[in-house]
């Protein structure tokens, strides 16, 4: 009876330190994902930059 109950607390303790080492890992997933949202944003405000500069540059060449 007592092997049960140690089992079942070392079972539960390293089911806390499971769950500890895993918060770190989360949260560094976490702020890849927000990184990787930034990066997407920036692209695409590069994207829409260049082809306004495109566009004037068009527009310059006509005029000329």
């Amino acid at each position: 009876m007592n092997n049960v109950v140690i089992n079942n607390q070392q079972i539960s303790l390293n089911i806390q330190q499971q769950a500890n080492a895993i918060k770190p890992v989360v949260e560094a997933m976490d702020s890849i994902n927000q990184g990787a949202k930034e990066t997407a944003l920036g692209i695409s405000q590069t994207r829409t930059g260049t082809e306004n500069l495109k566009k004037a540059a068009e527009q310059l060449k006509n005029i000329v």
